[in-house]
């Protein structure tokens, strides 16, 4: 299966290495978010779920919210994304 984050870091020689290798955050049309490198997970609700990466917290906002995916460290969380915000 095509990884679009394994892709990027093939051809990345412009961004350091350490940088992609953190997390990694996608917002696919305020539908769908995708994240790896997640170390936790925090709160889940229908309007707020919010996760730990690294040293930093993440919240995303919506509507009808649902975690679709959850791996040892990946989510798919997919509704009506309003805001993905790092705290």
């Amino acid at each position: 299966m095509f990884n679009f984050f394994d892709e990027v870091k093939k051809t990345g020689h412009s961004v350091k290495q350490k940088v992609l290798d953190e997390f990694n955050i996608i917002n696919l049309s305020g539908k769908i978010v995708y994240v790896e490198g997640v170390t936790s997970l925090l709160k889940l609700s229908r309007e707020v779920i919010s996760f730990k990466v690294k040293n930093f917290v993440f919240f995303v906002e919506g509507e009808d919210l649902i975690l679709d995916e959850l791996s040892e460290n990946t989510i798919k969380i997919c509704g009506k994304i309003k805001k993905v915000e790092q705290v």
